[in-house]
């Protein structure tokens, strides 16, 4: 294509002129910004000089700060020594042993390693009691320690007398006549620096205090560690006066007048300082030599200079860049006029060549080149629509084609469908006459293909299908009609009908054997316990509904047996759990062998079982029965290659008038079973009204006992325990005794198990325990407190964490605390048990065995743990003077307390008899209401103080 010679020229005119001027105005604003930027570093001369004299100061400041801070941490850990010092049991030992020489020689290693000087003890008044030389004038010190601010540091760290939570001092003082006496020191210098620590015996009671001194060195190593870590001078002063420095030599230290930001002259030398405050009216310096000033001020002038180096280096640039720009926008402008045309050109020429389709670009424009464009697009259009009706006839003859296809495939995929179907099919016509079937159906009923003709009627393919005996279902048109067959050879087929329009139907026929089996499996393991095979809970209380339907109804009476294993935990911790699954299954097996048809035999869970029965007399034959299964279960179990025996508890309930539904009755004799299990076990025990009113007793006191711990009506009562040999009480028992607001006192033996049964027990132990040990710390003396422990407290793994936490809370010692344990808990024979008392031992708590003598182990709960106290059960002295086999266990008792070394206490003492007994044979404690019944928490100190004057009086 050719192009205009004249707009060519004109364009290169424009853009050459554009450019010049471009090019002049930024060289001017180039050679403005350079003489500006000379200025300007010639007005900041000043002020860059006093910047530079700040960050010198600054940066002394933060080294005098740091420097400070590593004499203070010297000091803290000098003190951190001298306190271990303190706390050393042989040092306090030494100090008050009087011998000046021996503790002399325990006390100066310790002093080297703690960098002291001297060290100086003083008890309680203030007495010099020995220092680390032998020389010392101890006199001397006695008469100096009032006029220093010792004395009254020493007085506030001795009154505090808290070995757990002690603190000593820290002091910096002028040395002098009086500081050196009163430290019984040799030493000169000009600052000291002081420590003291309290002094404890061996029961943490502060019995003095300890004293330590520091003299300042003319080099201090830490001082002289940071001169060599950052190459500062540091020195402090008094005045001008040098007392310590690292670094340059400085006989004397005048320093000039400070400036604004905190310098000072160093007379005689090129150095300036910075200094800081320090103890005593004191000052800590660091000193840099006057070139670092200059080094800094150089510094920031190269910057500034090289900024502007820099400054003037990019506006070049840019300029440059800036031309570049222009030139290339001055093109683009220039070359937009001509461009349209050449683009509506190639256009027309696309149309020419028969492409209909091509985009026409700048038809929106409203210039020649828009009318220009939008007449090739009416071109366009035109053409297009004569193409259009051509491929129109075209497409139609391609789609009457496909059709064709398209029905010949849908005809095969028909076939195909049908005879790979999972179902059978049959299509009848309004007539009943078979019209289609496929090789499934006939794959399901075994038929062949050739007796199975389109002309049968539907009750001819029924009887080849062996379906004859059935209904005839689905004719007349039968909607959505289901119907499951079950085949001579046990197989089920599920038929389901569905109509159609023209009065036919369809039939479709499917094996569901398979699924039949599985949901009856699913309802067995619904309904039967998956480890027995007995019917569950679900199914129990289904067949308990029925019978107690046909009792209702006026049919035979019902009857439930409930059973529970007896120490079926002691065969699985034994033996293993595998061998406690084999025992349920042999239980379950023994009972329903012993079962009648018409009785459902359950397991509810665990290791309990029920029976439903029914029939005309239960009230008898239901006893005769659960006797029977009783003795049934006794026989014993071989497993594990082993006999094992069992016993059980059962509970009968047999139904009454007053029950509303087959729960109450199973509920009656869950209740029965309860009964029985209270009882000991291993019996039969019958539903009566009594133990339903026990019930509601035993339910009553749980839910007052939980009101009475929550508003404090539990109270602690306390019976003392007096020593045979002395007859001097040494302790006291704590009770719980309950003041119910309507019913006056209620015994322990009432509410005790019931906190036990309900897991009251826990919250009650901790009160119990609490408010006993806040007792025993008001009471005079240092006499121990015994609080009884249940085994159900164990239970959580928690006990020696909340004895800890209540020791702490009332600050009772813990060699105070005696804790009451039966043999029970260490028969358990649990990890986590002995765990606990091990860690309850730690603590110094005392143990004593409860109850002992009742147990069958209890020597052996001896042998498993140690005990600080036996107390004998008080059955044994009720029948001390009756029998002899008591007089002999009493007897026998003692003897093994002395040769264990193990107190032993007897309880129940009511007579004097008893007493004398008691004594003879050697006991070392008794306790029992001819010596004292238990007292109220109030009297308990007056008690301690009548016993008090009895003893001295005798």
């Amino acid at each position: 294509m050719t192009h205009n010679p004249f707009s060519r020229s004109l364009r290169a005119r424009l853009v050459g002129a554009t450019l010049s001027t471009t090019a002049i105005a930024l060289a001017a604003l180039v050679f403005l910004v350079a003489l500006r930027s000379g200025q300007t570093l010639s007005e900041q001369a000043q002020e860059i000089s006093h910047w530079s004299e700040t960050q010198l100061s600054g940066r002394l400041l933060s080294d005098a700060k740091l420097a400070a801070a590593r004499l203070q941490m010297q000091r803290e850990d000098v003190e951190r020594r001298f306190a271990t010092i303190a706390k050393r049991w042989d040092v306090s030992t030494a100090v008050f042993s009087g011998n000046t020489v021996a503790a002399s020689e325990l006390m100066r290693p310790a002093l080297a390693l703690a960098d002291l000087d001297g060290v100086i003890a003083f008890d309680q008044n203030l007495r010099a009691l020995t220092a680390d030389r032998v020389e010392a004038d101890l006199l001397a010190a006695n008469t100096a320690i009032g006029r220093t601010p010792l004395a009254a540091a020493l007085r506030a760290i001795i009154a505090r007398n808290d070995r757990e939570r002690s603190t000593g001092f820290m002091m910096s003082l002028r040395w002098d006549g009086t500081v050196a006496g009163a430290l019984a020191a040799n030493e000169t210098g000009s600052f000291v620096d002081v420590f003291g620590q309290p002094l404890f015996d061996e029961f943490g009671e502060v019995i003095g205090g300890l004293v330590g001194y520091r003299m300042l060195r003319p080099r201090e190593e830490i001082l002289t560690a940071f001169n060599a870590l950052s190459g500062r001078d540091v020195f402090i002063l008094a005045g001008s006066r040098l007392l310590s420095s690292a670094g340059a030599e400085m006989p004397d230290a005048t320093l000039g007048v400070a400036s604004t930001s905190g310098l000072q002259a160093i007379v005689g030398t090129e150095k300036v300082a910075r200094c800081i405050p320090a103890a005593q009216e004191t000052r800590l310096c660091v000193a840099a030599p006057l070139q670092e000033l200059e080094q800094i001020k150089n510094k920031v002038v190269g910057i500034g200079e090289a900024s502007s180096r820099s400054l003037l280096t990019t506006l070049c640039v840019v300029a440059g860049l800036t031309l570049c720009l222009v030139a290339i926008v001055l093109l683009f402008l220039s070359s937009h006029i001509t461009r349209p045309l050449v683009r509506i050109t190639r256009t027309v020429a696309e149309v020419a060549r028969g492409n209909w389709h091509v985009t026409v670009p700048d038809v929106r424009r409203e210039d020649e080149v828009g009318d220009i464009a939008r007449a090739v697009v009416v071109l366009e259009h035109s053409l297009a629509e004569r193409d259009q009706l051509r491929d129109d006839v075209f497409a139609k003859n391609q789609i009457l084609t496909e059709r064709e296809a398209q029905l010949q495939e849908q005809n095969e995929r028909f076939d195909a469908a049908l005879n790979n179907m999972s179902q059978g099919l049959c299509m009848y016509g309004a007539n009943g006459h078979l019209k289609v079937s496929n090789e499934q159906f006939l794959h399901i009923y075994g038929i062949d293909a050739e007796a199975l003709a389109p002309a049968l009627t539907h009750s001819d393919v029924w009887f080849l299908a062996g379906l004859g005996h059935l209904p005839v279902r689905g004719r007349g048109g039968a909607q959505g009609r289901v119907t499951t067959a079950t085949l001579a050879d046990g197989r089920h087929i599920e038929i389901t009908v569905q109509a159609m329009a023209d009065g036919g139907w369809v039939e479709t026929h499917e094996d569901v054997t398979t699924s039949v089996i599985a949901q009856a499996r699913i309802t067995h393991l619904a309904t039967h316990d998956a480890l027995t095979g007995l019917p569950n809970r679900a199914l129990l209380t289904e067949r308990l509904g029925e019978a107690f339907s046909e009792y209702v109804e006026g049919g035979r009476a019902a009857a439930v047996i409930c059973i529970d294993l007896d120490d079926f935990k002691g065969v699985n911790d034994t033996l293993g759990h595998p061998a406690g699954d084999d025992l349920l299954r042999q239980v379950g097996a023994r009972l329903t062998a012993l079962s009648s048809p018409g009785k459902t035999v359950a397991r509810l869970g665990g290791d309990e079982f029920a029976i439903v029965l029914s029939g005309s007399d239960l009230s008898d034959g239901a006893l005769r029965f659960a006797e029977e299964a009783l003795t049934q279960l006794r026989r014993p179990f071989f497993i594990a290659d082993q006999f094992v025996s069992a016993d059980a508890s059962l509970g009968i309930a047999v139904s009454a008038e007053t029950d509303s539904d087959g729960e109450d009755l199973l509920r009656r004799a869950d209740l029965a079973l309860y009964v029985a299990k209270a009882e000991g076990g291993r019996r039969v025990r019958a539903f009566e009204p009594e133990m339903e009113e026990r019930q509601h007793h035993r339910r009553w006191i749980e839910r007052e006992l939980r009101i009475a711990i929550a508003n404090g009506q539990i109270e602690l009562h306390y019976q003392p325990l007096f020593a045979l040999a002395t007859n001097t009480v040494t302790g006291f028992e704590a009770l719980a005794r309950w003041r119910h607001p309507e019913r006056g006192m209620i015994s322990p033996g009432e509410f005790v198990p019931v906190a036990e049964a309900t897991g009251l027990i826990d919250a009650l132990g901790v009160f119990v325990l609490r408010t006993a040990c806040a007792a025993a710390m008001s009471w005079p003396g240092s006499l121990r407190v015994a609080v009884n422990i249940s085994p159900i407290q164990f239970r959580d793994g928690n006990i020696h964490r909340i004895v800890e936490e209540v020791l702490q809370e009332t600050r009772l010692p813990s060699q105070r605390l005696e804790l009451e344990i039966t043999e029970s808990v260490i028969l358990s024979q649990d990890q986590a048990t002995y765990q606990m008392l091990t860690e309850l031992r730690r603590l110094g708590v005392r143990f004593s065995m409860d109850d002992f003598g009742t147990g069958y182990s209890s020597l052996s709960s001896l042998n498993s743990f140690r005990f600080d106290k036996i107390k004998l059960d008080q059955s044994f002295v009720r029948n001390l003077l009756d029998r002899d086999e008591a007089a002999a266990i009493v007897h026998v008792v003692a003897e093994l307390g002395r040769s264990l070394k193990i107190t032993t206490t007897a309880e129940g003492v009511e007579t004097e008899e008893q007493l004398t007994r008691l004594r003879a044979s050697g006991f070392s404690e008794v306790q029992g209401y001819l010596l004292s019944r238990p007292i109220p928490a109030a009297e308990v100190a007056g008690f301690i103080i009548s016993q008090s004057h009895l003893s001295a009086a005798a």
